[in-house]
C-alpha cells in the first residue's frame, strides 16, 4: 500500500510539472502590414503557468541592435494572461518584412523558452510575421 500511495504521489508531480508549462496561444499584430506612422495594435497570450511571467518585450530581430529598448507591453488588466501594445509604426523604420521577436521573464527574472522558439536570439516566447510598407 504504501509503494502505490508513493507511486500515486510520483505521478501527481509529473503531471504538475508538466501542466506548469508556459504555453503561447498566441500572438499577433494588427493590421499585419503597415506603414511608417501608421497604427497598430500587438497582442500577446500566454496559457499554462502563466500567471508567473512578469514582463513581455518585443524586439523587432533585423533592427535588434539600433533600437534604444525593446518594446514593452502592458499586462491586461481582466486577470487573464493577455499583454498588448498600442502605437504607431517608428518613422524611420525601413519597408520591408520585419520578424518581432517576443521575450518573457517571469517574476524569478528568468527568461521564459517556449519550445518552438528556444533557437531565436532576442526572444524565446513567440514570433509575429510583420511587414512595413
Amino acid at each position: 500500500m504504501r509503494k502505490v500511495l508513493m507511486v500515486l504521489g510520483m505521478v501527481l508531480l509529473i503531471v504538475t510539472m508538466v501542466d506548469a508549462k508556459v504555453t503561447l496561444v498566441k500572438a499577433v499584430i494588427e493590421p499585419t502590414a503597415a506603414a511608417p506612422g501608421d497604427d497598430v495594435s500587438v497582442t500577446v497570450e500566454f496559457g499554462g503557468k502563466a500567471k508567473n511571467i512578469e514582463k513581455v518585450v518585443m524586439i523587432p530581430r533585423e533592427y535588434a541592435y539600433e533600437i534604444d529598448q525593446p518594446f514593452p507591453l502592458q499586462k491586461v488588466e481582466d486577470g487573464k494572461n493577455v499583454w498588448v501594445l498600442k502605437g504607431q509604426v517608428p518613422w524611420e523604420a525601413p519597408s520591408g518584412p520585419v520578424a518581432l521577436e517576443i521575450k518573457a521573464v517571469d517574476k524569478k527574472g528568468n527568461e521564459v523558452v517556449i519550445e518552438e522558439f528556444k533557437d531565436q536570439i532576442h526572444g524565446k516566447a513567440g514570433l509575429i510575421e510583420f511587414e512595413v510598407k
